[in-house]
Formats: C-alpha cells, structure tokens, sequence
C-alpha cells in the first residue's frame, strides 16, 4: 500500500557473518499536516542512520516518487551486536495550486525498522526445525535467482511469485527431500512456464 516500508521486521544478522536483505519503499501520496491534506510529488532520502556497523544500505533511487515501487538493500557484515532502530530523515515535496512543486520541511520517517544483531555462539539456524526458508541469492536480481527451502524430511513445496500488483506471474511445485533445496527463477521468463523448464 501507499506509503508503506516491506517488510517492517527485518531478518536477525548475526556478527562476522555476512547479511544481505532487500526491503521495498512505496511513497504516500498524500499526507495531513496541521494545514490540511497536502499532495506529495516525491520525497528525497536525505539521511539513513543508525545502521549496525559494518553494514550499509544501496538503493536504484534516492529519489521515490508516489506510485511507484522502490528498493533499499542492506549488506555488509555486521562487527557489533545489539539492536539498532534505523534512522530514516527525507525531504518531501509537495504540490501547491499557488506555488506548483515545493520542498517541504525534513522529517524522520515514522515507520520503525530494527535490526536485531545476535552474537554468533551457538547458534544453530535448523536446529528444531521443520522447515525454513532459504534466503534469494542473489537479491535483488537481474535475470536469475535461486530460492531455497530447508526442510527435515521430503515435503511438498510450492512457489508462488507475485507481482508488485499482487497478480500471480509464476508457480512451481516440487517434492523436496530432506536438507536444503531450491527453485532457480528466471524473471526473464514472466509467465511462459516453458522458458522456466531446464534443459534434459
């Protein structure tokens, strides 16, 4: 929906282990302040702070405009544990029937992402488990991408892939046997199942 952070609870990073996570920004398209309902055009990443250290953050825009779908990748490795409440400040910018497009004042986006960074000793990510799902490789992608599943015995599983509009564009299903398993997605194919079939 407008004017909405996915997913608001980011993955568990774990110390001197590497992390990658991708999160979509969609820009509200309007906005009330204490002189009505005002129209936004864009905002503007001015500042994102407080990220763990030793990670970073990568985006295809600093400037979002409505309507449209953004992405924010987090990587790195993180060096410290604890957990850290980003720090998110844009410019929006705002349509006046006088004025036409106008900068409007810097404000900290109110949308809470944390990070909890866990201290690598002892843990055990399957341990207990009956299923669990892989982290994409790479993500984002350009073309291709695989997503795995870890499951403690043969299971079926299905893959569906959705559109930013919610419509389905792709589905697979599998029977996969026990331990780690994958899909290999090539976003080139859309919906022609046949281009998603590998060669004998």
């Amino acid at each position: 929906m407008p004017g909405e952070i996915c997913p608001l609870i980011l993955p568990e990073a774990v110390v001197n282990q590497p992390y990658e996570k991708v999160f979509t920004v969609i820009p509200p398209y309007q906005a009330i302040t204490q002189y009505g309902t005002v129209e936004i055009v864009k905002i503007v990443i001015d500042t994102v702070g407080n990220l763990p250290p030793g990670l970073n953050y990568l985006t295809n825009s600093d400037t979002f405009y409505v309507d449209t779908a953004y992405c924010i990748l987090l990587t790195g490795t993180p060096t410290n544990e604890g957990i850290f409440d980003l720090y998110i400040r844009v410019i929006p910018y705002i349509y006046s029937t006088i004025f036409g497009v106008i900068e409007g004042p810097a404000i900290v986006d109110d949308t809470s992402l944390t990070i909890l960074v866990r201290d690598p000793s002892g843990i055990d990510d399957f341990t207990g488990k009956q299923y669990a799902i892989l982290e994409a490789s790479p993500n984002p992608f350009r073309s291709t991408t695989r997503i795995g599943i870890y499951s403690s015995n043969q299971n079926p599983f299905e893959l569906k892939i959705y559109n930013l509009l919610g419509k389905l564009i792709y589905e697979e299903k599998i029977v996969e046997s026990a331990g780690k398993n994958y899909f290999d997605f090539d976003g080139r194919c859309g919906t022609n199942l046949r281009c998603h079939v590998k060669p004998a």
